[in-house]
């Protein structure tokens, strides 16, 4: 009986961690982390910024699912890597307070930035590879 005890007790003090978000795998590239970095590469390579924000700690163990549904499809993936430069920040980074989220700060979303840094278009991500590549699509169209 003290076993059993001492085991629950064991399983009740384990810490088990959240995995991190896989922004690599999620988009088929490494992320940039600073937006005006991204804005200066995006004018020079002719490209507009695309912006993610997340809260890790809202999706559980699964941080960032939202983003990576999102991005599921390999031509949604290879529409973003060649027509933007997109940028990965979680919630509370400073540059957020320039692209505020548009829904419940703990949702994913994701701003399009031209070049200049204006906004193009603000909007929650929706976890489903098929809007995702129907939304990337989409983008070019925006005024």
């Amino acid at each position: 009986m003290k076993l059993l005890s001492l085991l629950m007790l064991a399983l009740l003090c384990v810490n088990v961690q959240a995995a991190e978000f896989d922004s690599r795998a999620a988009f088929g590239m490494a992320p940039a982390r600073d937006v005006d970095a991204a804005l200066k590469r995006a004018a020079k390579d002719r490209k507009q910024v695309i912006l993610f924000g997340f809260d890790p700690m809202a999706d559980g163990s699964f941080p960032g699912y939202g983003i990576a549904y999102f991005m599921e499809q390999p031509e949604t993936k290879k529409l973003v890597k060649e027509n933007y430069i997109v940028v990965v920040l979680e919630r509370g980074h400073k540059d957020l307070e320039r692209y505020p989220n548009p829904g419940t700060p703990e949702k994913p979303y994701y701003a399009l930035i031209r070049p200049d840094g204006k906004t193009a278009k603000t909007e929650m991500v929706i976890a489903n590879s098929s809007v995702g590549l129907r939304t990337v699509k989409g983008w070019p169209t925006l005024p």
